[in-house]
């Protein structure tokens, strides 16, 4: 390498992080940045449901980018290169369907007040890093009811779940249906009585503070720190209350049972993305699906997962999960044919990994898009001491998405081969 080469050679701020020993958060710097800054505009979509898949028919059986497909894959053949399955991921935690909201943060409820960021899931945390780029920072939608099962999948800092649009109508109109002038008027007014509360919240907790012993100070400025982030929020939304929403050649879909649902809905997030109303996406696929739909004995999704290998429910589980992957594929396929693919983190899974065992060990996980270094089956250690934590990759993909950060949720590290 020539010395003009070698002056010139781009930084990594990460390493830079690294080296300093210390995790600061540098201002924006020209040089840094032209070595790992992330494409201008960077994309996570999350898709899970609420009772895992049965393995045999989600994890191929070798581990190289030419593995073949289990049945239930086979719709991502031509999407090789673009995908990655993991085997042995987890959070290292167990209690059956107690423990599958903690899927995308990798931290139970329970746990959370010992946490520097609390149980907040990956979409919360990219959508604050995010924020006041689009109209939605976050968009958290599901197919349907949550009647039979629900994911719980998102978690702001402060421990709140944030309830996802159940209709496809709904997420419609919250996209593409412009509010009246007396709407928008109603909600920039609530937005100023909102901000002036939390004026008024801020100065008597300050005020208190000087009298507060030293880890009730510590309570408070977590307090404090949750009010700022709701101002922040705030004073963002208010400035997309007047400008217009994007125009779509789409009449407003009709609601329906889940397999009705579904396929809509991944149409809806990605013209969510095309139009940049939000970067951020989540899409649950409910306890509620309509096994019918897929032309079942029409029992409960529920029923399906607890097969007990017994052989007509395993079919009919088989057949509900590929479902769900055929319509994942398409939804993958079609980001790739409009652009959007190497810049959107596709992330599929759930925090039950066999519905019928109630176990939370070995998740089913695909991650698709991105520039990742995809290789169609990684299989991570399975021996207790050496098992990696599903938080690590998804610290890979935050740091990914351009978010400078040395930790998500129980993190010890990022999958460096993964990673790019």
């Amino acid at each position: 390498m020539s010395d003009l080469q070698s002056k010139h050679r781009p930084m990594n701020r990460r390493n830079v992080l690294r080296g300093m020993g210390a995790c600061l958060g540098l201002p924006f710097l020209e040089t840094l940045a032209r070595a790992d800054a992330p494409p201008s505009t960077q994309r996570f979509v999350c898709v899970a449901n609420p009772f895992g898949m049965i393995a045999d028919a989600f994890f191929p059986k070798e581990a190289d980018l030419k593995a073949a497909l289990p049945e239930n894959l086979a719709a991502f053949e031509t999407l090789r290169g673009k995908f990655t399955v993991f085997s042995n991921l987890d959070h290292g935690m167990g209690g059956g369907h107690s423990g599958t909201h903690a899927f995308l943060s990798g931290v139970r409820v329970q746990e959370a007040g010992a946490m520097p960021n609390g149980n907040v899931s990956l979409d919360q945390f990219l959508g604050v890093a995010n924020a006041g780029r689009t109209r939605f920072p976050v968009l958290n939608t599901s197919a349907g009811s949550d009647n039979g099962g629900s994911c719980e999948l998102s978690w702001t800092r402060s421990g709140v779940l944030v309830p996802a649009i159940q209709t496809v109508s709904g997420v419609f109109r919250k996209l593409f249906l412009a509010e009246g002038g007396d709407q928008a008027t109603a909600r920039s007014q609530r937005y100023d009585r909102q901000g002036s509360i939390l004026d008024a919240v801020q100065a008597q907790a300050q005020a208190m503070n000087k009298r507060l012993s030293k880890r009730d100070q510590t309570k408070m400025d977590q307090y404090l720190t949750s009010v700022r982030e709701v101002e922040i929020a705030i004073q963002q939304e208010q400035q997309w209350v007047r400008r217009p929403r994007p125009k779509v050649d789409l009449a407003e879909p009709k609601d329906g049972p889940v397999t009705q649902q579904l396929p809509i809905l991944f149409d809806l997030i990605t013209l969510a993305l095309e139009t940049d109303s939000t970067h951020v996406a989540t899409i649950e696929v409910p306890g509620g699906f309509d096994a019918k739909g897929v032309g079942l004995e029409p029992k409960g999704y529920h029923a399906y997962s607890h097969h007990g290998k017994e052989p007509t429910l395993m079919t009919g589980m088989r057949k509900i999960e590929k479902y769900q992957m055929d319509h994942l594929a398409r939804f993958v396929q079609k980001l790739e044919e409009r652009g959007l693919l190497s810049s959107t983190q596709v992330l599929f899974g759930s925090g039950m990994g066999d519905g019928s065992a109630h176990t939370n060990a070995n998740l089913p996980v695909l991650l698709a898009g991105g520039t990742h270094r995809h290789v169609t089956h990684a299989v991570m250690p399975e021996e207790k001491g050496r098992r990696v934590r599903l938080s690590n990759l998804y610290l890979t993909m935050a740091q990914q998405f351009g978010v400078e950060t040395d930790r998500f949720g129980q993190s010890t590290g990022t999958l460096e081969n993964f990673g790019m």
